[in-house]
């Protein structure tokens, strides 16, 4: 007996008979059919349907024998599988590879065989129909015809069964998927309905196919009102463009976007929105439309607006040449901003004794000019009328309609004009109250504590306005006195437009800011507003140092001298710089050696000098110089051979040989100082960039002449070397005591 050898493909073939998940199935008619067929067309006692695995032959169908499955090493089909066409055995025991098989000598006594491959579409071979009798014999033609046939219907079937546990699998899939998608889907909404912001979804064809619960309890309106562009019914007309044309560009580029738009809320509010949309792909990466939330950013923008709005009034307030013009700008932006239709200021009378009616005022309309004509020939003491009472209390009042108040003195007034809701702000200055603005409008209304928390902000104005107020009594004075009166007006026109304009700004936002009018800040921003708040503050003492003026030159200012950290004044100094120096990509650069580690000096003073010195070095040094601020000792001798300002000499002879000075100089690589030019220097307004009244680099020209004086106020000096075109060394020689 020869047992068959494996086939080459053994091992994709056993493959192929597991994907048709027929062995050891039940019987079926369908197969058991064409066995039947088969024993009638040959005329055969036995007919198979047999299928071979790795260690039998297996009967899908059998007619005339009891056997499920035999060895596949004695079956007749393990041979038969080798080949593409038809075996046939006429007579086993004339056959050497099935004379001795146990099926031919045994009860069985197979003589005749005859079996058909079943070669599935892929050219596998997973078993046969086969025929066998008792006796030797042969087929004919039409019989083997038949019998081939009858294989090709046997794979038919096996195919046709395969294709159904195919499509069973993909059904289960299909269903697990549709499952797992309405879970998705569930899990989706019920994340997007808790969500706190409003979420929508897009398709292809541009029309809206979900929205959240969050949004449509904002708009209150159905499903079915909003989704394709049912939506766009409470968009803001005004807006409309601005979103589509947003849209409609992000949308071809298949990109993510953000848009800012007004949509009106269930109550009739139109309300800011943030929206952000986010392209949705499908799995084969085709785009499918938009995924979007929209936040409401109502309150921001009006922060936004608020925050505007201060700096356009202290601005302008700025600005102003005088207090009343000052208060007049102030009404007129708030009401030009807001819903007021007009405004007033009350101001204490010389004698502090009644509130008067200021010039200053601004009305939308002429219809209120007998109500004002009314107003100028009114006072109020203490605790009379609006501006009576904020004066006393400090605090605002509102009041929802004037017009019927039995309180308010000018209700008749108030009814014949039309106005209704009112406003009271106090404006201070170093807890007095300096101005009391009172804001009218059209229409009764609630308090809204946002306008009065907005318009409260301004308070902050009251110093820059007290700062106007005492621009005006100096002017008045330096006109009494002509030796001082030129001196004096140059002085005022140019710290006020060079120092005071950008202060007063830093200063009213920075304390704005602090006080948390538009929101709560958190520890790291309040610290770095409080270093803005406190430089600025800082600067604002020292120009009302330079006020004074006029009493250093009298030798009538004095000095508050203490111990000193050389390392820390310095370092301040370079502190209070650097963000100008920065902005010009220059290098700061501190050298102070540990040889003298204190000295006894008016702090604020030599700082004065310092920022002088660094202010000019920034200003004169070209985008990515250097600028190093170092310190060193020198004996007094080594004074009278350094270059002094003009009419320094005279003082050198109190200066004594031996005395031992700290020189805090200041170098750069700027544009130096010609030396037809170096003469001007340390004198009152002189610039060295002045021709015919023009100046290319802004300045007072009073810094150096200040910082000369200070430095003679310690019983020290300034002195400078500078070439035109390689840059300066500015330095002040302090005493060591």
């Amino acid at each position: 007996m020869q047992i068959a050898p494996l086939p080459d493909n053994e091992l994709t073939r056993l493959s192929a008979l597991c994907q048709y998940q027929i062995l050891d199935s039940e019987p079926e008619v369908a197969f058991d059919d064409l066995t039947k067929l088969a024993a009638s067309l040959c005329a055969t006692p036995i007919a198979l349907i047999s299928l071979v695995d790795a260690e039998r032959q297996w009967f899908k169908s059998k007619v005339g024998l009891s056997a499920v499955s035999t060895s596949r090493d004695i079956s007749f089909c393990s041979h038969t599988i080798l080949q593409s066409d038809i075996l046939i055995v006429p007579d086993a025991l004339a056959d050497e590879r099935f004379a001795t098989n146990p099926l031919v000598m045994g009860e069985l006594s197979i003589r005749f065989y005859a079996g058909v491959p079943l070669v599935t579409p892929e050219g596998h071979s997973l078993g046969t129909v086969c025929v066998i009798d008792t006796v030797p014999r042969e087929l004919s033609h039409p019989q083997i015809e038949a019998l081939r046939a009858l294989s090709r219907q046997v794979v038919a079937q096996l195919e046709l069964r395969r294709k159904l546990i195919e499509a069973e699998i993909l059904t289960r899939e299909l269903q697990h998927r549709e499952a797992a998608l309405r879970e998705s889907e569930e899990r989706f909404r019920i994340m997007a309905d808790s969500a706190p912001v409003l979420i929508w979804v897009d398709d292809l064809d541009q029309q809206t196919i979900f929205y959240n619960q969050t949004w449509l309890r904002f708009t209150g309106r159905s499903l079915e009102q909003e989704i394709g562009k049912g939506w766009q019914q409470g968009l803001h007309p005004n807006d409309h463009q601005h979103w589509s044309s947003n849209y409609a560009a992000a949308f071809a580029a298949q990109a993510p976007y953000t848009v800012e738009y007004r949509l009106r809320r269930a109550d009739g509010e139109y309300r800011w929105m943030l929206e952000t949309g986010v392209p949705r792909f499908q799995p084969g990466g085709t785009f499918a439309g938009f995924t979007g939330s929209c936040v409401d950013v109502t309150d921001r923008k009006a922060i936004e607006e608020d925050s505007q709005l201060l700096q356009t009034v202290t601005q302008a307030v700025v600005d102003s040449p005088d207090f009343h013009s000052a208060m007049q700008v102030a009404i007129e932006k708030v009401c030009e901003a807001t819903q007021w239709e007009f405004g007033e200021a009350w101001v204490p009378s010389l004698d502090k004794m009644v509130m008067e009616c200021s010039p200053a005022w601004y009305s939308k309309t002429e219809r209120l000019t007998e109500f004002r004509r009314h107003s100028e020939a009114l006072t109020f003491p203490p605790n009379v009328g609006i501006p009576g009472r904020i004066w006393i209390s400090k605090k605002t009042e509102w009041h929802q309609d004037v017009s019927t108040d039995k309180t308010y003195l000018r209700a008749p007034q108030a009814l014949a004009s039309g106005l209704k809701a009112t406003l009271g702000i106090p404006l201070l200055a170093n807890d007095e109250v300096i101005t009391v603005l009172v804001f009218y409008m059209f229409k009764a209304r609630q308090e809204d504590q946002r306008m009065i928390d907005l318009i409260s902000a301004s308070t902050e104005l009251g110093l820059f306005i007290q700062r106007k107020q005492a621009e005006e009594e100096v002017r008045k004075s330096l006109a009494k006195e002509q030796e001082l009166n030129q001196f004096k007006s140059n002085f005022i026109a140019s710290v006020s437009h060079e120092l005071r304009t950008p202060l007063t700004s830093v200063l009213g936002l920075s304390g704005v800011l602090l006080k948390q009018h538009f929101g709560a800040i958190n520890a790291k921003q309040e610290q770095y507003l409080s270093m803005i708040h406190s430089s600025g503050e800082h600067l604002l003492k020292l120009i009302n140092d330079l006020l004074d003026l006029a009493k250093i030159e009298a030798g009538k200012q004095e000095l508050y001298k203490e111990v000193v950290d050389v390392e820390d004044l310095c370092r301040s100094a370079i502190e209070v710089i650097e963000v100008q120096a920065v902005a010009k990509q220059q290098t700061l650069s501190l050298k102070v050696p540990v040889a003298v580690k204190s000295i006894v000096v008016d702090q604020q003073r030599i700082l004065q000098i310092l920022l002088n010195y660094l202010s000019n070095a920034v200003k004169f040094t070209a985008t990515g110089g250097v600028i190093t601020l170092s310190s060193r000792l020198a004996p007094g001798s080594k004074l009278a051979a350094t270059a002094l300002p003009k009419e320094t000499p005279d003082l050198l002879p109190d200066i004594l040989p031996n005395s031992c000075f700290l020189i805090l100089e200041v170098s750069d690589t700027g544009i130096g100082i010609p030396l037809d030019k170096q003469h001007l220097l340390f004198q009152s307004f002189q610039q060295i960039d002045s021709e015919e009244g023009k100046h290319q680099y802004a300045g007072s020209g009073l810094g150096l002449t200040l910082a000369k004086q200070l430095a003679e106020l310690h019983g020290g000096r300034v002195s400078f070397t500078s070439t035109a075109g390689s840059g300066s060394t500015f330095s002040v020689w302090l005493p060591v005591e």
